[in-house]
């Protein structure tokens, strides 16, 4: 089993717990979010009915169809670059010049006929080092949290089309739909920039240890 593989088991937990926390603001939010008694009992009605009850039901589906999202696809959503997304295709010519952690002499002198400069060559070098190194504590750290945060930013996103389409099932206020949804697309945003910063730093450390 690869190591990526077996992080994500550990972390599919968190992403569990995510998706029940979404499941309760959706709640909320369908019941204009005020959680007053009436409210509750409002939505304890709904649940009763198949088509209230059938919108929760599509929650779950959600962070299976995030599961299926191939790594590149969610390196596009999380990074907002479709050429060359993934964190390593800079690992040499941005990563390693921007952290003082880095000896950058000792970097060049493990690539006697140059720092790759190509993206996919980068990737691919830095992979290399990533492989040799993958067990050291800093980057393994690095790794689940980069993943962890890449694979919520995603699940995000997954949400928003699901959170919709339950919205239209319960007959919630169009209004309330839009701020529920640009909430959801402000989360995307703050967690996607924390993944950038992760997928930064798993890089990095990577380079790090190959230069100590």
């Amino acid at each position: 089993m690869s190591k990526e593989k077996l992080i994500k088991d550990k972390n599919r937990k968190w992403l569990i717990c995510y998706m029940l926390f979404h499941i309760i603001v959706f709640a909320l939010f369908a019941a204009l979010i005020s959680p007053t008694f009436k409210d509750i009992n409002e939505l304890l009605s709904k649940l009763k009915s198949p088509s209230g009850f059938f919108p929760i039901l599509a929650f779950p589906f959600a962070i299976v169809l995030e599961g299926v999202i191939y790594s590149d696809l969610k390196a596009i959503l999380v990074f907002w670059r479709f050429k060359n997304p993934l964190p390593g295709h800079q690992a040499f010519s941005v990563i390693a010049l921007k952290d003082p952690r880095i000896n950058m002499k000792k970097l060049e002198s493990l690539f006697p006929d140059g720092l790759p400069q190509e993206p996919s060559d980068q990737n691919s070098k830095w992979y290399n080092l990533y492989r040799q190194f993958s067990d050291r504590p800093i980057v393994y750290d690095a790794h689940k949290s980069f993943l962890l945060t890449r694979d919520l930013a995603a699940l995000t996103i997954v949400l928003m089309p699901f959170c919709f389409v339950a919205h239209l099932f319960w007959n919630t206020p169009a209004i309330t739909v839009f701020y529920h949804l640009l909430l959801l697309l402000g989360i995307t945003v703050v967690i996607s920039l924390s993944s950038q910063n992760h997928g930064k730093r798993f890089v990095a450390n990577v380079l790090v240890e190959a230069t100590l």
